[in-house]
This record gives structure tokens, C-alpha cells and sequence, in this order.
């Protein structure tokens, strides 16, 4: 009797939490689409789906005002809980202000926000060890280099935490290269600026030594420049510009394909979408989470990318 009652409350459990599950919605308030957002949020959607979550995703389209009223409008909708990456790291204080009000828990992803009173967890890259990795590989690639070794860094938005981690990262690693001339080259993610900026900075510097691309996404507008100015050399031969980014995008791959950029450090964009999703179904269950979790990136070579094009999200499937 005792066992067929615990079949039964198990079986009852069971139930019970099927229902939980299909009864949770989850709120994704992104703040633009493109290419690893959208790696991301299909990692988010693909947890999601397992738990047997609702989803219901805004996009904000970088418009900060325009993120604040989606989410107040997730709010009134009355979703579980609330996933955000958030356009400007202040801007949207007053619409989670309110979610917390309506006791909706708000977790970040992929950008952060360490001055809210609301976030309860951020899940994302290791921006600072992913712009290490590109740094330590160039000082590695440059170490035999004399004389001065001039970098053009291209830096992501600065009120974006990953774009100046990112760019942190990066100089703590070509710290152990003496005489760099640091050529900083402001983007705001932005190829447009990539490439006019690229061109400035290697027509006042033409003996640039190395690239570093805050997002490999960046790397057509440094192959185009280096082109036009005869200096896009394959790696092996002299005069050779070493390339690096961060991202795992398309354009990241290829350039490490054709023999142009030399490694790319390619971001967990799935394992950061499920993991935003476990953060929610433990804050939800009343479990206590980290503040803080991170999903650390991994550098590829010419000699090991296609081998883990599996890995790489941008990669061709």
C-alpha cells in the first residue's frame, strides 16, 4: 500500500510540475538583433522549450526609451519572469524598478548591470579573459618583434561593460610586449566607423604591426584597408598584420579560413542562452543563485578552426 501511494504522489508531482512548467511564461527583452544576439536568444529559446517555458520576446531595435515601454509592457502582460540585455546600462532602471514592484525577477544577459537594484543574476561572456586570449596571442606572435610595434585596436561601445572588458583584456595581454604604440580606434560596434577609422589609423601609421577587432565582425573592414594599402600579406609570409577578434562570427571564421586573420575567440552563445533559462527556473523554484556567471570564450587558429567549426557558432552549417 505504502508503494502504490508513492507512485501515486510521485505521478501526482510529476504532473504538478508539468503544469508549473507550462504555466510559466518568460519575458526576453533584447535590445537589437544581429548575429551572436541572435545565437544567444535561440540558446534562451532552446532551454526555454525544454523546461516546456512560453516565451515572449520584445526587441528594442537600440532604442533605450523604446526597451523601457516593452518591458512595462511585459509587466502588464504578466510574465514569470523577465530575461533583458539591455541597450544602456541605465536607461531602463525605472521599467525593472517596476518589475521588481509586481514581484517579476529580472535576470541579465550578456550585458550586465552592476549598478541596478533589481538584476538578480548576469549571465555572459568572460569579456575580459576573451580580450586576453587576443592579447596574449598577439604579444605571443609579436614576442620577436624589435623596435617599436605599432597596434590599431578597434574598440567596442564604451557604455557597453563587454567593449571595455574586452579592450582591458586585450592590453593586459600584450602587456609583456615592449615599445607598443597603441593606436585606439573607437567604433561603438559600428563597421561604418570600423573601416573609416581603420583607414585613418593605418594611413598615419603604416608600419602597424597588428589588428586587434573588439568584434570580429570588424575584420572585412581591416582586410579591406590592409588591401588597399598592399599590406594584407597571409600569415606565413613577411609583412604579415596580425589579426585578431572576438565574437565567433561568420566573417571571424572565414578570415581564419582564408589565412588573413590569424585566431579568433569565439563566444558560448548557447551555453549563455541556457543558462540565463536555469537562472530563472532556480530563482523561480526560490532558490538562492550567483550574481555573477560567466561563460568563458575559446581561441581558434588556422590550424584548429575547422576542426571545431562544430563549436563555432558563426561557422557554416
Amino acid at each position: 500500500m505504502k508503494i502504490l501511494f508513492g507512485a501515486i504522489a510521485a505521478a501526482a508531482m510529476s504532473m504538478a510540475n508539468a503544469v508549473f512548467a507550462q504555466d510559466i511564461t518568460i519575458g526576453l527583452s533584447v535590445d537589437q538583433l544581429f548575429e551572436s544576439r541572435v545565437a544567444v536568444n535561440n540558446g534562451i529559446k532552446a532551454g526555454a522549450a525544454d523546461k516546456g517555458y512560453a516565451v515572449v520576446e520584445v526587441v528594442a531595435d537600440g532604442d533605450a526609451q523604446q526597451q523601457n515601454a516593452q518591458i512595462q509592457s511585459l509587466i502588464a502582460q504578466g510574465v514569470d519572469a523577465i530575461l533583458v540585455c539591455a541597450v544602456d546600462q541605465n536607461t531602463i532602471e525605472r521599467a525593472l524598478i517596476a518589475a521588481k514592484r509586481a514581484g517579476i525577477p529580472v535576470v541579465a544577459y550578456d550585458r550586465d548591470l552592476p549598478d541596478s537594484q533589481v538584476v538578480q543574476a548576469f549571465v555572459g561572456p568572460d569579456s575580459l579573459i576573451d580580450g586576453r586570449l587576443a592579447g596574449d596571442y598577439t604579444a605571443q606572435a609579436l614576442a620577436g618583434r624589435e623596435g617599436e610595434i605599432v597596434i590599431v585596436e578597434l574598440i567596442g561601445a564604451l557604455n557597453d561593460q563587454n567593449g571595455i572588458d574586452r579592450s582591458a583584456g586585450f592590453r593586459e595581454g600584450i602587456a609583456a610586449l615592449k615599445n607598443v604604440k597603441l593606436i585606439e580606434v573607437p567604433t561603438d560596434w559600428d563597421s561604418a566607423r570600423a573601416l573609416s577609422g581603420t583607414q585613418n589609423a593605418i594611413q598615419a601609421n603604416p608600419d602597424v604591426a597588428a589588428v586587434f577587432a573588439a568584434t570580429d565582425t570588424h575584420i572585412p573592414a581591416v582586410e579591406t584597408v590592409l588591401a588597399d594599402t598592399g599590406k594584407l600579406v597571409p600569415m606565413g609570409e613577411d609583412g604579415h598584420v596580425v589579426i585578431t577578434g572576438v565574437n565567433g562570427s561568420r566573417d571571424g571564421y572565414d578570415a581564419v579560413m582564408s589565412g588573413t586573420a590569424d585566431a579568433f575567440v569565439v563566444m558560448g552563445t548557447d551555453a549563455t542562452g541556457r543558462k540565463a533559462v536555469d537562472l530563472v527556473s532556480s530563482i523561480l523554484a526560490g532558490e538562492t543563485v550567483e550574481r555573477l556567471n560567466y561563460v568563458g570564450g575559446n581561441l581558434y587558429t588556422a590550424e584548429n578552426t575547422e576542426a571545431n567549426a562544430a563549436k563555432i557558432w558563426g561557422a557554416p552549417k
